[in-house]
């Protein structure tokens, strides 16, 4: 039982490592990736790690439109300075290498988004935006009328955005 209780605050402390090290708001998806697929903490674990976290004041749940982003607190920032040595040096190497060549990437991730939402029996509303920090540069809200539709749209925008947004710039400007 003792034992269980310090494996799950390891690997919170794990969590609040990984969101420091990168320093940037991150989406759950983003640390969820990383975590599952180094097998580091198992995918519903780590959910409810990552809600005791939020409801623990450690760590913020931001609401940018469509978009939650997770950010360290003071109180996370604290509880990580005092507690940093109980995540072996390896795991710490593992996160400060990713952080170091995925922040861009990550990042990047964020600034780029599109999600959709049902609003009548045949209507879907896309909401495809560019963000740079925290001002929304462009934002594109269509009615589509299939799910399989708005799935498309919301699958391309990452790839086709910043060639939407600099035409749509060419011919307006």
């Amino acid at each position: 039982m003792i034992e269980d209780i310090t494996v799950m605050a390891d690997d919170k402390l794990t969590i609040l490592y990984y969101i420091q090290c990168l320093g940037i708001p991150l989406t759950n998806g983003q640390i969820t990736r990383f975590f599952t697929e180094n097998t580091i903490i198992n995918y519903f674990d780590l959910q409810q790690y990552i809600l005791e976290l939020v409801s623990g004041g450690l760590v913020n749940n931001i609401e940018t439109g469509n978009l939650q982003l997770l950010v360290m607190t003071n109180k996370g920032n604290e509880a990580l300075s005092y507690f940093r040595k109980r995540i072996p040096p390896a795991l710490r190497n593992t996160i400060e290498s990713y952080a170091e060549e995925n922040r861009s990437y990550l990042k990047g991730e964020s600034q780029i988004t599109a999600d959709y939402k049902k609003i009548d029996h045949n209507q879907y509303e896309v909401v495809c935006k560019v963000t740079e920090k925290d001002l929304v540069l462009m934002e594109l809200k269509l009615n589509i009328p299939t799910s399989e539709q708005a799935k498309d749209i919301c699958r391309n925008w990452k790839a086709h955005a910043p060639k939407v947004f600099k035409g749509i710039l060419d011919d307006l400007v």
